[in-house]
C-alpha cells in the first residue's frame, strides 16, 4: 500500500508527537508499505530525535508564524515612537510640577481615575490579542504551514499517487492539509485525532469560533474513510457523532529504549523518591492533591522527595508554597528521552496527573505508556473512572485518586515498603500488549480492512 502521512510533528524534533509518528512511519515501512511523509521543517524543539526511515521518504516544508506579525508591528511602533515618548517624558518631568494628588513625579497615576487606565488598557490589549488569535489561528497557530505544505504536497502527488492519505493532528492544520490534498487528487483520507478538536475542555474558544471549528471538523471527517484516535471513550463518541469506522491506537512504549535497563527503583536512597517527567496544567493537571498529602505527613526530605523534570518552575513553586512543601520538591531542567527512561527506572514511584473532571475520561497522557514500560508503581492524581485509572486498576500497576487523605495513606504504605526492603517492579504482565509495535500492528490491520473496502 502507498501511504502519504501528513504530520507537523516529525523527527528530528523531539516531542511526544514526533516520537509517535516517527515510530509509526518506521513500522509501516518495515511492513512493506511505500510510505512518504509530509512534515514541517525546523520546528522549535530540540532536534535530537533520530530519523528512522530514509531521508528521501520525508518531504519537509517551511512554515510561517502567523503570530509573529503583531509582535513585529508592536516592536516597530515602539522603535518609531520611543524617541518622542522619551523626550516628552523628560520635558514633562523638567517643566511641569507633579500635582499633589499624583502618586509619583512621573505621573504614574492619580488617586481617582488614572490608576484604572493601565488595567483598562491591559484588558483591551488582552481582548484584542484573544480576538486576533481566534480569528487568525484557524484552525490553530500552525495555519502558516498550510500554503507551504500544500505546494510541496502538490508537487509530490503529481509524481506519486498514494492509496491513502493519513493526516494526524494536533495541530489540526495537518488535517486540513490532508483534506485538501485528498479532495484535489481524489485519494482516500484517514484522519487521526490524537487530541480533541472541537470538544477539548482545556481552553474553550468563544461561541462564534467554536461554530467555525465544528464546521471544519465535520467537513474533514465527512471526507474521511475512517478515523483513528487514542482512547475508547473518544472512539465511541466519534462513532456516535459521525458514523465512521474508528480504531484506537495507543501511544505505547518502546522496548528498545529499555534495553539493558533494570527497574530497580531508587536504590541506596532511604527517601521515597517520586519522579515526574513533563509539563503540568495548573488548576487542572497539577500536583496539588499530592502536595496536600505530603504536607499532612509532616516528613522531611530525608523521608520523601519529588523530582520534576522539564516542568515549568512557575507552575510548580506556587503550589508547593501553598502547601509548605518546598523542601520536598526539586524542579530540574529538561532531559533527553534516554535520560528520562533512566530516571523512570530509578524512581520509586512515577507520578501521573489527570484533570479530575468527567470531560477528562478519555484523555490518556502519552507518558502513561512510558511509565507502564518502566514497570515502576504509578501514582495517578485525578479522575477515578478515566482510562488511565482503568489501566492501573486492571493491570494492578499503581494507585489512583484525588483525595489527599487517601493519597497520604498510600504514601505511608510505600514509605513502609521502602523502609523494609524497597519497592519491587511491577509484574511483566502489567505492560503486556502495550508496545508501540503492538499498537501499530492494530493500525496496519485497520488500514488493510478500510482501504480495500473503500476502493472496491
Amino acid at each position: 500500500m502507498k501511504i502519504l502521512m501528513v504530520s507537523w510533528f516529525f523527527p528530528p524534533a523531539n516531542t511526544i508527537g514526533a516520537v509517535r509518528m516517527g515510530r509509526m512511519a518506521r513500522f509501516l515501512s518495515q511492513q512493506g508499505h511505500d510510505l512518504k511523509v509530509l512534515a514541517a521543517e525546523d520546528l522549535p524543539f530540540p532536534k535530537t530525535l533520530p530519523l528512522e526511515i530514509p531521508e528521501e521518504q520525508v518531504v519537509y516544508s517551511r512554515w510561517s508564524d502567523v503570530n509573529a506579525f503583531p509582535d513585529r508591528l508592536t516592536e516597530a511602533a515602539k522603535s518609531v515612537l520611543r524617541p518622542f515618548l522619551s523626550d516628552k517624558k523628560a520635558s514633562d518631568n523638567e517643566s511641569t510640577p507633579a500635582p499633589s494628588h499624583q502618586t509619583s513625579a512621573s505621573g504614574a497615576g492619580t488617586s481617582t481615575d488614572r490608576p484604572e487606565r493601565p488595567g483598562a488598557l491591559k484588558r483591551l490589549r488582552s481582548s484584542l490579542g484573544a480576538f486576533y488569535s481566534n480569528a487568525v489561528n484557524l484552525p490553530d497557530a500552525r495555519i502558516g504551514w498550510m500554503p507551504h505544505a500544500m505546494a510541496k504536497g502538490r508537487v509530490l502527488l503529481d509524481q506519486w499517487k498514494p492509496d491513502v492519505i493519513y493526516a494526524t493532528g494536533p495541530p489540526f492544520t495537518g488535517l486540513l492539509i490532508g483534506y485538501r490534498l485528498s479532495k484535489q487528487f481524489d485519494i482516500p483520507l484517514i484522519t487521526e485525532l490524537r487530541d480533541r478538536w472541537v470538544d477539548d475542555p482545556y481552553d474553550p474558544p468563544p461561541g462564534w469560533r467554536l461554530r467555525i471549528d465544528g464546521a471544519l471538523e465535520r467537513r474533514v471527517i465527512e471526507r474521511s474513510s475512517a478515523l483513528v484516535t487514542v482512547s475508547e471513550p473518544w472512539a465511541e463518541d466519534y462513532r456516535a457523532k459521525y458514523g465512521k469506522p474508528v480504531t484506537v491506537v495507543y501511544n505505547g512504549y518502546d522496548p528498545e529504549a529499555l534495553e539493558g535497563a533494570a527497574s530497580m527503583g531508587s536504590t541506596g536512597d532511604v527517601a521515597l523518591r517520586i519522579v515526574y517527567t513533563g509539563g503540568i496544567y495548573p488548576g487542572k493537571r497539577d500536583p496539588a492533591p499530592l502536595f496536600a498529602a505530603m504536607q499532612s505527613l509532616n516528613l522531611g526530605p530525608e523521608r520523601i522527595r519529588i523530582d520534576f523534570y522539564g516542568t515549568n518552575p512557575d507552575h510548580v513553586w506556587p503550589i508547593a508554597n501553598r502547601y509548605s512543601v518546598e523542601a520536598l520538591v526539586k524542579v530540574n531542567p529538561p532531559v533527553t528521552h534516554r535520560e528520562a527512561v533512566e530516571l523512570q527506572q530509578n524512581a520509586d514511584i512515577l507520578l501521573l496527573m489527570q484533570w479530575n473532571d468527567p470531560r477528562e475520561q478519555g484523555n490518556v497522557p502519552g507518558k502513561l505508556f512510558e511509565y507502564m514500560g518502566a514497570r515502576r508503581p504509578i501514582l495517578l492524581l485525578g479522575l477515578e473512572n478515566g482510562v488511565p485509572a482503568a489501566f492501573l486498576r486492571e493491570r494492578e500497576a499503581g494507585f489512583y485518586g484525588a483525595n489527599p487523605e487517601t493519597i497520604a495513606k498510600q504514601l505511608e504504605v510505600w514509605l513502609d515498603m521502602k523502609r523494609t526492603g524497597g519497592i519491587p517492579p511491577q509484574p511483566e504482565a502489567s505492560r503486556s500488549g502495550l508496545t508501540r509495535d503492538d499498537q501499530y500492528s492494530n493500525l496496519n490491520r485497520f488500514l488493510g480492512e478500510i482501504i480495500p473496502a473503500r476502493g472496491a
